[in-house]
């Protein structure tokens, strides 16, 4: 019975394998010129194309690296572009021009050597994404993420054999068995499964196991908030070297922080989380802030 109240007891950490790790990077999601809280939703949404010109991708690089991240991700479709960027699901010579642009103001803005990924959908075609990949090949992107459909294993292939940016995919891929196919056949360089999506803590453990097996780096999607975000800190905690960062939303979330007790502030440090110490996650839920930021409509567990 002692043995069973000392495990209890005991960091998340300590019950799936242990710690490599006392901190564990985050890197930053920043959208584009705004972040997803300041700006629409939807692409080019009639008011809002000024924060997807180049100009404003530089601003918002340069403001969020201040913050002491040490690796950014913008998103960078070919919507972007306007009209006609998109041709048979295919980016247009317009589309790929006005990328480049954007991809060359943020190595610009950053410097050569800081690490720089998107998220760059491309219309859904091998050709569009390979055309796309290769035009943005010098500027050496950390990663592109889901180029293609996740669910397009030969497409994916043919893109990672040919390109040489790593290519990442998983955030709507649900349990290791969803990721076995691209990890087995080496579809992609880098996976990223969303702890909340994929089936939990165990399971995202398990796909950063197999990641490894098969030689691929991982990068866990999260856009969640502190809770889920250190349940990815304990799991990435205990993650072979093939861990690259935890993905982090929230920058333009003033509470964000606010919604945990437990732990010390800012929980984020120069781009990275600490791994906590104390009893299960580590953290505990602040009721009063989580009560005033509920969404409309929405209740709060005992109502």
């Amino acid at each position: 019975m002692g043995c069973f109240r000392q495990i209890s007891w005991a960091p998340v950490y300590k019950l799936i394998d242990g710690k490599f790790r006392e901190k564990v990077r985050i890197y930053r999601d920043c959208h584009a010129g705004k972040t997803i809280a300041d700006a629409s939703r939807d692409y080019l949404f009639e008011g809002f194309e000024e924060f997807y010109t180049p100009e404003a991708y530089t601003e918002a690089a340069k403001r969020i690296k201040s913050m002491g991240f040490t690796i950014l991700k913008f998103d960078l479709h070919p919507h972007y572009a306007g009209k006609d960027a998109l041709i048979g699901g295919i980016p247009t010579n317009k589309a790929i021009k006005y990328e480049k642009s954007v991809v060359e103001a943020l190595r610009e803005a950053l410097g050569d050597e800081f690490p720089l990924a998107l998220d760059a959908y491309q219309g859904g075609t091998i050709e569009g994404a390979i055309r796309f990949g290769k035009a943005v090949e010098p500027y050496g992107l950390l990663w592109i993420e889901d180029i293609i459909d996740w669910r397009n294993l030969e497409g994916l292939k043919i893109i990672s054999r040919t390109l040489k940016t790593p290519i990442l995919t998983g955030e709507d891929i649900y349990t290791v068995a969803g990721f076995k196919p691209l990890i087995e056949e080496r579809a992609i360089d880098i996976t990223a499964p969303d702890m909340l999506t994929c089936g939990g803590i165990m399971e995202t453990k398990k796909v950063g196991w197999l990641s490894d097996l098969y030689g691929l780096s991982i990068a866990p999607h999260n856009a969640a908030s502190p809770i889920a975000t250190i349940a990815n800190v304990h799991v990435a905690a205990s993650m072979a070297e093939n861990l690259i960062a935890v993905e982090f939303h929230a920058v333009a979330v003033p509470w964000w922080e606010d919604l945990v007790d437990g732990i010390s502030k800012p929980i984020i440090k120069d781009g990275y989380i600490d791994v906590p110490e104390g009893p299960g996650l580590g953290i505990e839920l602040n009721e009063k802030v989580a009560r005033k930021n509920l969404m409309e409509g929405e209740k709060f567990f005992e109502e």
